[in-house]
């Protein structure tokens, strides 16, 4: 059988279950799925619907522990010349391929697509230190093959299949493992060159090669077990628990719920990474963010003791939690802000904050002030600012993020060819856009 094909993800050979670093989204379950009507010729109508939904339960009968759902939602009438589209958000069934996009040998072929949103990560289960990483499904099409000589499991059953001839059931439970997201077993080359000598890789469902008339229609091996529980189950995941808010100010206490199923009866080790260095083995911990940062949290779950047997699971959010100070200047300025004379009465402000934690700030906004009158405000990083005529001007930039508001102050006189920096630090004793109130609390004067 073929291997799945998908964009921008590639599988290596293994010696052991391999996962084609693609998952379905829980949230996303029951995964519809459609048939095409583009029917084959070698079965009746209704058992073209009947195999497949019985190889697509296949992984759920003999994985109970990986909760799976899918929901078959019908034929997709009028849709007979297509083939697998990766970007139609359909997963769809073909017979036949009738758009003839599989090659030479392949009995089926499942062309897989990620939204591109990072799912979790897991060790490799080959090399030791080695961590894969795991995407979210958005589209999955399976393809049978033309010129097949397809037979079903009472054929199978009754010694009609001739030689070279292949269980569509067999087949399409294969077909369907690459759809939950499991690769091969064992690839050809690792076969070629004896390095897949385990028979136990050889019987798997999940081996590349079909078994040419295969009395095991859909009957899963103790490889595809393990596959689709390492993806699927049992499962654990976390929220931020409560009023909990993972964006703020240091320090930033962020509390966690630990959400778990097919875990019932099952002894627990729990480890959570909170991306700062610091861990817990608590069921849902709270932990006090003190510098800051933006962070990835991780949950790992080890189980015995239940129906499952043992089992490993890794949850990790990235970038979940921001904790922030309040805006400052990067650490190379003297200042928040410089400026430089352009031309006429325009000048460059440049905006020298620190940016080295992303999403600390999310407001800026500039006050240009002629006295005590706001003469104009100006919401952009490092903007051009004509000021339309000579004098002396107070240029105020005020911004503000999770972790509190920060403004700073600085008098140019327009007209001069000049440049210069902003003004020592003034505690922002307003609100972000409060424009001359807030511009003439924290004002310094200062030539340019």
């Amino acid at each position: 059988m073929s291997a799945a094909l998908f964009i921008a993800l590639v599988s290596a050979p293994s010696l052991a279950w391999n996962h084609m670093g693609l998952v379905w989204k829980r949230d996303d379950f029951p995964v519809p799925w459609y048939m095409s009507d583009y029917l084959s010729p070698d079965f009746e109508d209704e058992y073209q619907v009947e195999v497949l939904d019985r190889s697509m339960n296949a992984w759920n009968r003999d994985a109970p522990c990986a909760e799976l759902e899918a929901e078959y939602l019908g034929v997709r009438e009028g849709h007979w010349i297509s083939g697998a589209s990766a970007s139609d958000g359909m997963n769809t069934v073909y017979y036949d391929d009738p758009a003839e996009q599989n090659g030479d040998g392949a009995l089926g072929v499942t062309y897989s697509r990620s939204t591109g949103e990072f799912a979790f990560t897991l060790p490799d289960p080959d090399e030791a230190g080695v961590i894969n990483y795991y995407f979210y499904t958005a589209d999955s099409d399976v393809v049978f093959s033309q010129n097949v000589s397809w037979y079903t499991a009472d054929q199978i059953e009754a010694g009609d299949c001739v030689e070279n001839g292949y269980g569509i059931e067999a087949v399409a439970t294969h077909e369907f493992g690459h759809y939950w997201g499991i690769d091969h077993t064992c690839e050809e080359i690792d076969v070629n060159n004896n390095e897949c000598t385990d028979p136990a890789f050889y019987s798997a469902t999940m081996f590349w090669s079909g078994t040419p008339c295969s009395n095991a229609p859909n009957d899963l091996d103790t490889q595809d077990v393990e596959a689709i529980l390492a993806l699927y189950g049992p499962y654990a995941s976390f929220v931020v628990a409560g009023d909990s808010d993972r964006f703020g100010g240091v320090p930033l206490e962020v509390c966690f719920e630990l959400q778990t199923k097919g875990t019932e009866g099952a002894e627990l080790e729990i480890l959570w990474s909170f991306g700062d260095g610091n861990t817990s083995t608590e069921t849902n911990p709270c932990h006090t963010y003190t510098t800051k940062g933006q962070y990835t949290v991780s949950l790992d779950v080890d189980g015995s003791g239940n129906e499952c047997g043992e089992f490993t699971y890794t949850y990790r959010e990235a970038a979940l939690v921001l904790a922030c100070e309040a805006p400052q200047p990067s650490a190379d300025s003297a200042g928040l802000f410089t400026y430089e004379w352009v031309e006429d009465n325009t000048y460059q402000m440049v905006n020298e904050a620190d940016l080295s934690v992303y999403g600390c700030i999310d407001r800026v906004q500039w006050d240009v002030f002629k006295g005590d009158e706001l003469v104009q405000s100006v919401a952009a990083w490092s903007p051009k600012i004509d000021f339309g005529e000579p004098g002396e001007y107070e240029v105020v930039l005020n911004l503000g993020g999770p972790g509190g508001i920060a403004a700073e102050g600085l008098t140019i006189t327009v007209g001069e060819e000049s440049k210069g920096c902003s003004a020592i630090p003034a505690s922002a004793a307003g609100l972000l856009g409060l424009g001359m109130a807030f511009g003439a609390a924290i004002r310094r004067r200062r030539r340019g």
